[in-house]
């Protein structure tokens, strides 16, 4: 163990005998080493794509080889290990397989912490042209009682909300819940708040972007999280 995470040997023994807490990044260590996934397996398969809106889905595909697309034929390729149907899609792809039965998912919910109401707007309307099912909340208290009463797929979450508090207490209450949902954390104090929020990611394995906020780069990352 104290190989694996390079540290000494009695800190992976405290570590071990449960005198000292492992960090995310340790753990992805540990289940790296023996070849594992962190990560739950996704209970679907596929992805349905029409234009930006984006649809997780089960897929059944032939077997048989295509030469040419059909009209009115949905067709699937293998990306990322799932199957991506893009029925506005140009390009005809080598490897692609018939769809013979495709059954839609519920869309993934994604909960939005921040104090900033224009912006928390933005960001709802963002995910829901992606086909994220968003929840805003504007207090860390309103927060930490949605995930006591929800299961959410991913949360993004501004470090500074009001009166200088930040939102360590509501991202230790989701990872004491989940090890390994996705969570992004804004913030446009990283020079005032370095160590903290430094530390936050290696305590909790969070995912920083920096405000102000780039709309695509956001969503780019909310899609690789949620759907692929």
């Amino acid at each position: 163990m104290a190989d694996i995470l390079g540290i000494k040997y009695q800190s992976a023994k405290q570590k071990l005998d449960g005198k000292r807490g492992f960090f995310y990044s340790e753990l992805k260590l540990v289940y790296d080493y023996f070849h594992e996934s962190l990560e739950e397996a996704k209970p679907y398969n596929g992805i349905f794509i029409v234009n930006d809106m984006h649809v997780r889905c089960n897929i059944v595909v032939s077997d048989e080889k295509v030469e040419i697309k059909e009209p009115g034929i949905n067709y699937a390729y293998f990306h990322k290990n799932y199957y991506v149907v893009n029925p506005t899609g140009v390009k005809f792809n080598k490897d692609m397989k018939r769809v013979l039965r495709m059954d839609f998912l519920p869309a993934p919910k994604l909960a939005i912490l921040d104090n900033d109401k224009e912006l928390l707007e933005l960001l709802k309307s963002v995910s829901n042209r992606y086909g994220i099912d968003a929840s805003v909340y504007e207090t860390a208290q309103e927060m930490m009682q949605a995930v006591d009463r929800e299961d959410y797929d991913g949360y993004v979450i501004d470090w500074l909300l009001d009166y200088d508090e930040n939102s360590e207490a509501v991202i230790k209450k989701i990872r004491s819940k989940s090890e390994t949902v996705p969570i992004i954390l804004l913030t446009g104090q990283l020079n005032q708040h370095e160590r903290e929020i430094g530390e936050t990611i290696m305590e909790y394995g969070v995912e920083l972007v920096e405000k102000p906020t780039r709309v695509f780069i956001l969503s780019s990352i909310l899609l690789a999280n949620l759907f692929f």
